[in-house]
């Protein structure tokens, strides 16, 4: 073990370097081709025995040629920025303070990635792979549509691990599961009026706003479990159609993030949505989503 620790602090450098380079290659979900091509160069200089990428984009590298097939993924696309001027530094600026790397993606996930290539390297150098054939992923999508990178791996045999480790931080602990997600849009339509006689028409806003009013108590109502602990509902953007700035909007859309516990599924979700509308007296509609980014 201490022979690990020593080759660890040894190749500590390299590591942080390669972090800080992931950071500073922007990587906004469906933009990964950067930084992809980043990893499988550090991939190949610390020693991997073959680097590839799909036919969707994620990059995989392999070394050993065992019985056993595991599997480690870091995600390695990120959201955006948000507010600028509300980041103390540079979130692509890869900055290192001797203790810590800061950036958009350094926590969430490309920390994941840089400590499973060095990883790789002190396997190979002490010797220890042994009857199994280790892969890793770095997955593109994820923040937009997490689950499919993985679903095509699958479903087009890419790769069939045996068992899948995922870098999600995690305070360094061990977790045998997470919760589901469900995202999809609520629709309110209205009637579109000049807004000095806004009496005239439907507003699609006030209609739900009053959904919106709901949703935040209905978080707090979601049941927990034991093990994946509670659900949670959010309302995350809020969108809109108005022929003018002076009239009443005639459509209103909410997107929203469903987290789902143990036990809870679509259609659960669906049904809470739906005793809203009839809760306030709005007619509304549930719109399941389509991926469809280029």
């Amino acid at each position: 073990m201490n022979r690990i620790f020593d080759l660890a602090k040894k190749y500590e450098p390299e590591l942080v370097e390669f972090m800080r380079n992931l950071v500073k290659t922007k990587s906004l979900s469906g933009e990964e081709r950067d930084v992809v091509e980043l990893i499988g160069n550090e991939m190949e200089k610390v020693g991997f025995d073959k680097v590839f990428t799909d036919d969707l984009g994620n990059i995989i590298g392999m070394v050993g040629d065992g019985r056993t097939r595991i599997a480690m993924d870091a995600h390695i696309d990120t959201v955006d920025v948000g507010n600028p001027d509300l980041w103390e530094r540079d979130p692509f600026s890869g900055d290192y303070d001797g203790e810590w790397v800061y950036g958009r993606g350094a926590s969430d996930q490309k920390a994941g990635m840089a400590s499973m290539v060095y990883g790789v390297k002190v396997l190979k150098e002490m010797d220890l792979l042994d009857d199994f054939t280790l892969y890793v992923v770095g997955s593109i999508m994820e923040e937009d549509c997490d689950g499919l990178c993985w679903q095509f791996i699958i479903n087009e045999g890419v790769i069939k691990p045996d068992y899948v480790l995922i870098t999600e931080p995690t305070n360094l602990g061990i977790y045998r599961g997470h919760r589901g997600r469900i995202e999809f849009r609520i629709r309110t339509k209205g009637l579109s009026a000049h807004a000095s006689a806004p009496e005239r028409g439907e507003n699609a806003i006030y209609k739900m706003a009053k959904i919106i009013n709901e949703i935040e108590r209905l978080n707090e109502e979601l049941e927990s479990t034991s093990f994946l602990g509670k659900g949670t509902v959010a309302v995350t953007q809020i969108f809109f159609k108005s022929p003018s700035q002076n009239a009443v909007p005639d459509e209103c859309m909410i997107h929203i993030d469903r987290r789902l516990t143990e036990g809870e599924d679509k259609e659960k979700a669906f049904n809470e949505m739906r005793r809203i509308f009839e809760k306030v007296g709005v007619d509304a509609e549930i719109l399941e989503l389509e991926y469809d980014k280029p």
